[in-house]
Formats: C-alpha cells, structure tokens, sequence
C-alpha cells in the first residue's frame, strides 16, 4: 500500500497516466483563450462517452503529451457539457465518443459555438457520433458508414496545409473507415489509399468564423500512442482554434534537470509491493512559485494566485482560520524521521495579508519547540494541535500572539510511524472536535475509559474528557470533512479516495454480537489524472495513492455546479488536486471522479492540503518537495526514527500556498471578522453563504455559553425558508447551537418544542439534525413516531384500507436512517418495535445497506415490540430473492441480540408465532437464536410451554425441526421437541 508523507504511506513512482476534468461544472461567456489561464494553457474539452473506444483511457494517455506541448484537456462524458455557457470556456472541442442522440439544444449550442469561431476536432468514432443529426454531420463534414481493420498509411493530397505541415507520416494498425453524407464544401488533406479506391481520411472545415479538424485515425491504443498522430492531433487542435495558435507551440516554459548524487527509488508497476528497478538520477531542478505556477493546469474559468512561500514560511502541513481570518500554518521540518521526546523545531505560525493585495505579509509565531504537529483548529482562544502521542491545547492569555499556555488534552495516539497519526481535526456540527487518524491509531485511557483503536475518524469534546471512535477506514487515513448539511465524508491514503460515514460505532456495538463494517469506498473510479508522464508512486499505479483530505466546497464563489457538491481530495504523488462530484444514492453517496481541479508538470509540486477559505476561495498546501515517500525502504537507504527511508533528497527549504479562485476575480484578501462580535452579529452570520463564518459562529456562541441568544436561535429554526441547493442553513446551525448551549437536555421547554417542530421543517438537513441533536426520551419517540418517520399502519378506528407502508414513512433516505438511529438510543417501546418492524416491509428500506443497518439498531433496542410484530407480520409474497435474504439478515442479527439475554419469559411466545410466519422469516429467527443464545442457560419452561412447542416441531418442515433440535441442544435440552 502506498501513501504519502504528511498523510499516506508509502508514496512514489512511476510513469502513470494523464489528467482531466468534469465540465458541466464550469460556466461563463466568450471563447476560451490563453489569457484565460495563468499558466497559457490553451484550453480544449474531450469529450467521450462510456463505449468501447475508452475514450477515457486515450484522454488519460495523450493528455501528458498535450500538456507537454502547452494544451490542457478537460475530459467528460456527459452531453450536458454541451451548453452556451460551458462551451465559451474552451478553445476547441474535440469528440471521440459514440453517443447516438444530440437533443436540439445540444446541437445547436455546438453549431454556433464553431460558427462563432469555436474549434472542433472530431476524432475517429466522431463521425459515427450522433448518426441522427444531420446538421452535426453536415458541420463534421461527413459520417461513419463501414470499416475492417487493416494496418493504414495514407497519401496526403494537400501537405503544405497548415494543420499537417511537418507532421510525419502516419503508419498504424487502424479501422479502415468507409464515410458518406460528405459535405462537399471541406478540403481533404489526406486519403487512404484501398486499391483504386482513396478514402477521404483526415480534411477541414471553415464553417462561418470557426475551423473544424476530422481525422478517421484513432481506433485504439496503437494509433494514439504513435508519437505521429499525437503530433497530428496536436496540430490538428492549434489549427482548428486558429492561426494564433499555431505559433504559440512550445510556449509553456521548459524544465531543468540536474544528474543527482542520490538516486530516487523507481518501483516497476506490477511488482511485487517493495520492488525497485533502476534508480531514477536525472532530477528536476525547483522551480521559484512564478515559474511553477506557469506549469500548473486548471479548467478555464478559474485561476491560481499565491498566498505566501519560502523563505516566509517552509514545510507548512495544516492549515486553519481564526475568527478574525487569519490564517494559521503548522510547519514541520522535523517531519519525518526526527522524532523527539521533548521540543523540536517545529510550530505554529499566524499568516496574515495586512495590505489586502492576496499575498502575506505578516508572520508570527505563536508556537515554537513542536515536534512534528500534523493537525491544528482554532478553539478556546486558543489552537489544539495534534502532536503524537498527544493532543495539545495552546493558548495566548496576554494578547501578544505568543502561546503562554500549553495543556495536554489527551495522550496516546501512536508514533511508530509519522505520517500514521492524527489529522485533519475539525469543528463539527454538533460542536464536537472531530478528526482521522491512521494506522498508527490510539492507545490510552481517556476519561477513565481505556481505549485502542486503528485508523479511522473520532470526535472528542473541546476539554479533552472523553474520546469516541466512530469508524473505522481501510487503510492509513488523512482525509475528513463536513458537507453543508452535516454529513461526513473522509478519504484513506490508498485506493479508496471517497468514504461516507452515517452510522458510528457505538450503534453497532449495542447490539450483540454485530460489529462495524470498515467503510467502503463510494468513488465510481479511484483514478489519478496527471498531467505529467514522470509521477512516481510506489504501488496503486495512477491511482489514488497518498490521497489526503476531503473538502467539500461549501461557499459561493465558485460556479453553482461546485455548492454543496464538488469535493476535492489532495494527490501529491500524482500532483494534482482530484475532484469529486458527490451525488446522494439512498441513505448513503456516490462520488463520480471529475478528474482534477489542479495539475501541474512541475515534479516537485505535491498538494497536500485543500480547505474552503473564509473568501470562499480554496485555499491549496503545496508541500513542495521531491520526495513524497515515506516507506518502503529502498535499497541502500536506512530507516529513519518516524519509519520513513531517511535521503537528503527530502526538501526543508520550500512551501508555498495558493488560493484557485474564479478568473477575473480580484485577488485581494480582505475577510471578515468575527473577533469581538457583539452575540447578534453571530447569530446574523449563521445565515452566511460560506459555511466556515457560520461554522465559526456557531462555535463561538457556544464557547461564549450565554443563553440571552437563544430567542433569537428559535427564531431561525422557525424559518422555512431554503436556499439554492435546498438547505436551510440558518436553522441547522441555530439548532445546533441551541445544542451546544446545552438547552436541548429536556430542561427548556421552548428549547425543546423548537427542536421537535423541527421535525417537521421542509429542510432534510434540520429534520436530520433535530433526529440527532434531541435527547432519547420517551417523548422524543413519540414525536419522532408522530412526525411519520417510520411507517405506522395503525390508524383509530375500524379502517379497512390504508395506504402502503413506503408512503407512510420519511421521504429523504439520510433522515429516515437518522430516525431509525434516534430511534435506537431511546428506551424500549412496543410502538417502536412495531414501526421498525413495519419499515422492514419496504423493499427500498432493505436493499439499502445503511438502512438495513438501521434497521438492525432500532430493531434490536426495540426488540420485544419488534419480533412480534415481524414474526407475525405476513411479508409480501411478491417479494424477490434479494429482499428476502437482506431482510432474513436484519431479523437473524435482531434475534441473536434478543437470544442474548437468554429471554426465558418471551421464548415460548416468540416460538409459538412462528406457525404463520413465513418461511425465510422462521429459519432466520430461529437461525439468529441458535446463534446467540448462551449455551447451557435453559429456559424456565412451563409444561404447557413444552407441549406447545413440541406441537410447533410438528408444523414445521424438516429443516425448520432440526433448527428447533440445535436450539434444544443449545439450551442443554437434548429431548425437548421429541
């Protein structure tokens, strides 16, 4: 497994692919060019599909060789790139894809985009695309009719053209394309050549202002990775944006090697984990921020500006804002291998733009002698820094910026290896300090409860009194993070760059003999994009591996399409920050991999770092170093202290941080501030469109503690009104702070009618938080039952139809599992138990894995109300095989945790309902109570109980009666049911 360093495990090396982007996300006017970018990329969407052509995997390989070159591909499958708006963005188009159908929109939004001097490069399967258009075939200039497959040369009829002039000559195994419906108003450029027959194969348009380019080569990997056609795609490209272009070949600055002494460790792809090959020795120089930049790749419409870098700060590996703006860096220099028991080199440091030009320039330290501090968050007046083994929390009592208070808050977090330990702490919602920690994991006693644990997220108070585990990731973890609506999201270091947490342990521990799943990955592809062909990882080979961080963009300077949705997680050893479409699926996320935000040529570019800014800008820890790897140990290297391979190689003289902001926006950094806010100016920003300054007022209302405020709390859960992407985030974190004031323990009567009409708001987000925030009592329950989170067939009454369960429950999938989890924690009731057991009914609450989950926890606390409810309760026969085995699960786990307590007053009941229960519902039932009942602990069983049963044994199949007998066996009753 491969990782990186201030968070991964072993990362670097190899040649890997290329990079991309998800486009519909962009916006905005005017042709795309050069100016555009900082870097003068010159900017073209791919556009491919999900066909056997692979699209993807061509854009992944000629990508490198393009940026190279000085264009920047922006890859997408999805047809609704094909707008006004998305298209202005770009310099050209070019389309390899198979899609059949072109709405009109569609079409004529790229009609007038190259009629209005838009460039189109279509490619290959391009003239087979959108077969029933004929104005797209008409604009192409002609469509795909046959082909066999032959190795192809062409004969060019046209050679001094500008879009082939000095292209070599092209010899490939291809398709031998057939075309018709040509438009005669083109010029062909090259044929091929089929006995007398010449097949018109590459020619150009000039409808109107723009330039369309079309070659037939291109069938696979043969063709694209033949050094002739990427310079005929190249020049293709320059000439369909136009002549401009052609003369700016070569204009993206070139790199510098050294021959170096020591020797960076190259690992083959395909070997075994470890495995090196021929030392790499021909080393890039760095380059200063100005030149790097220039080989940085973002899609058009956004920018990069530089914040602050060497010397001002060096080695910065977090980062956090205080209430007034002001950013605060965590530098480490003794990171990795330098471990020290007492002081260090390392601190903390506060960045500020006096002048408001978007550069720093004031720096103080308020924290110095730290040894290897991984993780910082603004608190108390203070920071808590993680430091392995502790969690510390330093403070300025004097008002000079200078920590005068250093307190351990909690001590065990492992350091046997450094990039292992505690990261990326935040505030969380419900006004708990959440963060991840990596294999390393934790080892200690903390509020008098011995804990150990591995890698994975957790949440402790500001005090330190307690700590809680909540999940466990599948390998070393430094990613975390919050969506507007409270949901939790985090990326592991290797393979799995998108996890979702809904349901903490603690749930799944109250149940018997039931344990938590590691989370699983929610990302449809785990795939890096670089735009470099020399990246080195050292296994999961152009794949996420030294992933870090998972920020969900969550203000407003950013196109719509990013609000609440786009998620960005660090690739160092890929250089490049990826990007994630998060979309909800059920109770749950999927996480569609939209390439990547930033990528940069420069070797020694690695971003470590990303978070949402107070400008609502995101704000990018480039670590700056060629040396990304912290294990394996390369032959002749040695380990180091912190488990990392010890090389002089490793930088401690660069850092920079950058902010990507939209082009054309200013620069300047002036935020706000909440320092010293009177308590309605915080209340006022818990409507703000960023939700770091509602964030960071909710935390500062509770740290001020003043109950005056919460009038005015309850006056924004009240409000219904709901935002752009549908939230209400003014109520939710109102709520949330009426929780951490601490009025919602059953006390304040308003407080808690607020909280429960919350159950109602028409925002899933408030509903969900007042399903967690509300204490477990009875009446909670019975609001929660009242509210129809769950399905309650019962109405007063002789009624004789009611409408089917799925209408009767919860809408939003997170909420409903939000009640069944609520649900859970309250004390046991026959209601519950019955409205748990009547959501087992609808398929969608079953097939869902966290629902199913869900429905485990509330059943099992509910166990009484809910097996008789389920064993009596005749299950659809309409229902498939997969509803019944996933449901068959729920009620086995339910009833091993209720056998667990040896149940002898119930048993005979339960038993004797199973004589009309159906099938899979008696052999789960008896299955799960065969498992948990604890051996020799008999029921205390009347003889009409016995009679009973044994008249049960009668009614049932064979295999039913010999799970009967393993039950009689288990309780030490051999003879029971003979």
């Amino acid at each position: 497994m491969s990782d990186l360093f201030p968070f991964a495990r072993w990362p670097v090396l190899v040649l890997a692919p290329v990079c991309g982007l998800l486009l519909a996300l962009t916006t905005g006017p005017a042709i795309a060019q050069a100016a555009d970018s900082d870097s003068g990329y010159l900017h073209v969407l791919f556009l491919g599909d999900n066909g056997h052509h692979e699209p993807a995997s061509r854009a992944r390989h000629i990508r490198p060789v393009l940026a190279q070159r000085g264009i920047h591909l922006t890859y997408t499958d999805r047809l609704d790139a094909l707008t006004p708006s998305t298209l202005a963005r770009y310099d050209a188009v070019l389309i390899y894809a198979n899609h059949p159908h072109l709405s009109a929109n569609q079409e004529r939004a790229l009609h007038q985009y190259v009629l209005q001097g838009g460039g189109l490069v279509p490619v290959h399967s391009a003239s087979a695309c959108f077969s029933h258009s004929e104005a797209y075939i008409k604009l192409i200039g002609g469509a795909f009719k046959a082909h066999g497959t032959d190795t192809v040369t062409t004969r060019r009829v046209r050679p001094g053209h500008p879009a082939i002039n000095g292209v070599p000559a092209i010899t490939s195994w291809d398709e031998t394309y057939v075309h018709h419906k040509h438009n005669p108003d083109k010029t062909v450029l090259s044929v091929r050549v089929d006995g007398e027959h010449e097949e018109p194969w590459t020619w150009v348009r000039t409808p109107g202002q723009g330039r369309v380019f079309y070659t037939a080569w291109g069938h696979d990997l043969r063709t694209w990775s033949t050094p002739a056609f990427q310079r005929l795609l190249e020049q293709g490209i320059r000439w369909a944006i136009g002549d401009d272009a052609l003369q700016l070949e070569g204009r993206v600055s070139t790199l510098d090697y050294d021959t170096s002494a020591v020797p960076l460790p190259y690992y083959p792809p395909g070997e075994d984990w470890g495995t090196t090959g021929p030392p790499i020795r021909t080393i890039q120089k760095p380059l200063a921020p100005a030149a790097s930049m220039q080989h940085m790749a973002l899609p058009p419409g956004f920018t990069v500006r530089l914040f602050a870098s060497e010397p001002d700060i060096v080695n910065p590996i977090d980062m956090a804002w205080d209430a007034q703006g002001r950013l605060w860096v965590a530098e480490t220099i003794d990171y990795p291998n330098t471990v020290r028991p007492d002081g260090g080199r390392d601190r903390i440091r506060i960045l500020e733009d006096t002048d408001g030009d978007g550069r720093a320039d004031a720096f103080t330290t308020f924290a110095d002698s730290l040894n290897i501090p991984t993780s910082l968050l603004p608190v108390d007046g203070g920071v808590i820094v993680a430091q392995a083994p502790h969690m510390l929390f330093l403070k300025d009592t004097d008002g000079d910026d200078r920590a005068d208070v250093r307190e351990t808050l909690i001590s065990g977090w492992g350091t046997f290896d450094t990039h292992a330990g505690p990261s990326h702490l935040h505030y969380g919602f419900d006004n708990m300090i959440w963060g991840a920690v990596g294999y390393a994991g934790f080892s200690g006693t903390v509020g008098g409860d011995e804990l150990e644990f591995g890698q994975g997220f957790y949440r402790f108070p500001r005090d330190g009194a307690r700590l809680e585990y909540l999940a466990t990731t599948s390998n070393n973890t430094w990613g975390l993070g919050f969506n507007e609506e409270g949901h939790v999201f985090g990326s592991t270091a290797n393979g799995n760059p998108a996890v979702h947490m809904a349901i903490p342990h603690r749930y799944y521990e109250a149940v018997a003999d039931w344990s938590a799943p590691t989370l699983g990955p929610i990302a449809d592809s785990d795939r890096i994009h670089p735009i470099a062909d020399t990246i080195r990882q050292v296994d999961h080979h152009g794949r996420y591996t030294a992933g870090a961080g998972f920020q969900v963009y969550t203000a407003r300077a950013f196109p719509p399409a990013y609000w609440n949705r786009m998620a960005f997680v660090n690739a160092p050893t890929g250089q490049l920050l990826g990007q994630f479409a998060v979309e909800p699926d059920g109770a749950s996320f999927r996480a569609h991999n939209a390439w990547s935000l930033l990528a940069s040529r420069d070797d020694w570019t690695a971003p470590i770092a990303a978070e949402v800014g107070p400008d609502g800008m995101l704000w990018v820890i480039d670590w700056y170093n060629l040396v990304i790897q912290h294990n394996p140990t390369p032959e002749p290297f040695e380990r180091g202290e912190g488990n990392a391979y010890e090389t002089p190689l490793r930088d401690r003289e660069h850092a920079r941080i950058y902010r990507i902001l939209p082009s054309g926006r200013d620069a300047a950094y002036n935020p706000m501030s909440l320092h010293d806010a009177a308590p309605e100016q915080l209340v006022a920003a818990l409507q703000h469109d960023n939700m770091f300054w509602r964030m960071t007022a909710q935390r500062l209302l509770v740290e001020r503690g003043g109950p005056d405020v919460l009038p005015a709390l309850y006056a924004l859960v009240r409000d219904e009104s709901l935002d752009a992407v549908g939230n209400a985030p003014g109520a939710l974190h109102a709520l949330w702070t009426i929780h951490g004031l601490g009025a919602l323990d059953g006390t304040n009567e308003e407080a808690m009618a607020v909280a429960l009409d919350a159950l109602h708001h028409p925002a899933p987000a408030v509903r969900r938080a007042a399903l967690l925030a509300l204490p477990p009592t009875p009446p909670v329950q019975d609001a929660i039952l009242d509210a129809g989170m769950l399905p309650d067939p019962q109405a007063p009454g002789a009624m004789d139809y009611v409408v089917d369960p799925a209408t009767l429950q919860e809408a939003d999938p997170h909420v409903r599992l939000a009640a069944l989890l609520a649900l859970s924690e309250t004390p046991p009731t026959e209601r519950a138990g019955r409205a748990v057991a009547e959501a087992l009914t609808v398929p969608a609450n079953v097939t869902d894995p966290l629902l199913r989950d869900g429905l485990i926890a509330a059943g099992a606390q509910h166990h009484a109300g809910f097996l008789q409810a389920a064993l009596a309760h005749r299950m659809p026969e309409r229902t498939d095989s997969t509803y019944r085995a996933h449901a068959a699960s729920v009620l086995g786990t339910i009833a091993t945790h209720y056998a667990a307590q040896a149940p002898s007053a119930s048993i005979a009941t339960r038993l004797g309902q199973l004589s009309e229960s159906a099938p899979f519902v008696v052999e789960a039932f008896l299955d799960g109570v065969v498992e948990g009942w604890p051996a020799d602990a008999p029921p205390a069983l009347e003889p009409a109980d016995r009679t009973a049963l044994r008249a049960l044994s009668e009614q049932l199949p064979d295999a039913h009666r010999s799970l009967l007998r393993d039950l009689a066996e288990r309780w030490g009753l051999p003879a029971l049911f003979e």
